[in-house]
């Protein structure tokens, strides 16, 4: 089968999210992927060309060795404010051209702007199109002024669809309420690698590189650096906790420079390791690094609906995670399964509550068994597989 994957931010760098762990596998089985994807991170000429053409990559893998996915990323005029409105026009003509060069199976959709004309297109093409909803797509939406253009966006792709599938409970009835068909709407969790990330591995040599002591209780954070993702309410507690208690932040993201100042400012270099953006082949290793695995993000509407890819991770390694309480994460993960969940501020204050390695290792134990029965991406894959050929079948 062949699918055509939608999506509005970069393939290549963010992530990997949901969708390179599904349609990698997907690849991987023998189905046909191409990816329409958009460099979001683009800088604006003269720092960049003013136009930029379009690439195409033909056997891309991130996650699964031999997977082989093609990558189109269209032209764009990298001039603000004509690069996003000359990306839209673009994507529907690279969408165009894939059709015409043969009839996708399915094009699975995780973006709005572009979104609307891969459904346009779609929909005259006999096409069944499949809005993946892995967040509250237009809270996301940097610009208040344009929340409410998402919002509409966002609707119509929901109304829509031939299917609707969401990462969790929360957000289906988040998009059930805001005009998804419910007997269109299909759950599918998320997923972790569990061949891959074990609570057997070995983490000393990064503890080492990063000079941290064997009396050291590690608390890791892994991912994009949103600036709500709680990491300076983090830096604002550590003074008062336990003085073995260490924070390890490994990511990149928009908060990365505010946040290495942040640490100096507090003088807590001693305490604090920043690394920046590191290969995602050795995040089993950073998580083996680690005594307990940190959640800590402010709720709010980008947040309220959303269950993170890294708390299966966390769960996957072993290690106890303290979390916020997000309600999305709150329902798919009870609290006796490996996650402690923690009131504003006091998240350190229920991490020094396990500095006990015992302790630490019942409760990681719990998690891994929780993931081991729920979130195996290969069964993940089996079910988002068949929703994808089902729908397949009914537009023939």
């Amino acid at each position: 089968m062949h699918f055509v994957v939608i999506q509005e931010t970069d393939w290549l760098t963010r992530g990997p999210h949901q969708q390179h762990h599904l349609f990698e596998r997907l690849a991987a089985r023998g189905h046909a992927v191409t990816v329409l994807d958009f460099e979001i991170l683009w800088q604006a000429w003269p720092r960049s060309p003013l136009m930029v053409q379009r690439q195409e990559w033909r056997a891309v893998s991130r996650i699964v060795p031999g997977a082989r996915v093609r990558l189109i990323r269209p032209a764009t005029i990298h001039l603000w404010p004509i690069c996003r409105p000359s990306s839209l026009a673009t994507h529907a003509l690279d969408l165009s051209r894939l059709i015409r060069e043969g009839r996708p199976d399915a094009i699975v959709d995780y973006a709005l702007s572009t979104g609307l004309a891969a459904q346009y297109l779609a929909r005259r093409a006999g096409v069944p199109f499949v809005f993946h909803v892995i967040d509250a797509l237009h809270t996301i939406v940097p610009s208040r002024l344009l929340q409410p253009i998402a919002l509409a966006a966002e609707k119509r792709l929901l109304r829509l669809a031939e299917r609707t599938v969401f990462i969790n409970e929360g957000l289906r009835e988040y998009a059930v309420g805001l005009g998804a068909p419910a007997d269109r709407a299909v759950t599918i969790h998320t997923g972790v690698d569990l061949a891959r990330i074990r609570p057997d591995l070995d983490g000393r040599a990064i503890r080492a590189q990063w000079g941290f002591g064997e009396n050291d209780v590690v608390m890791l954070f892994m991912g994009w650096l949103y600036r709500f993702a709680g990491l300076f309410e983090l830096l604002d507690q550590l003074p008062n906790a336990p003085p073995e208690l260490k924070l390890l932040i490994v990511g990149d993201g928009e908060a990365y420079g505010d946040l290495q100042r942040a640490v100096g400012q507090r003088n807590l270099s001693g305490r604090v390791v920043l690394t920046g953006r590191q290969p995602y082949d050795t995040m089993p290793q950073y998580l083996a690094s680690s005594d307990i695995c940190l959640l800590p993000s402010q709720i709010n509407e980008v947040t309220r609906h959303i269950v993170p890819v890294k708390i299966y991770e966390y769960l996957a390694s072993g290690r106890p995670v303290v979390a916020s309480q997000l309600p999305g994460v709150m329902r798919d993960v009870p609290e006796e399964e490996g996650v402690l969940y923690a009131a504003p501020g006091e998240h350190l204050r229920v991490a020094s509550s396990l500095r006990d390695p015992e302790r630490r290792r019942a409760i990681g134990a719990r998690g891994r068994a929780f993931v081991e029965v729920h979130c195996d991406w290969e069964r993940v894959t089996d079910e988002f597989e068949e929703l994808l050929r089902a729908a397949a079948q009914r537009s023939e």
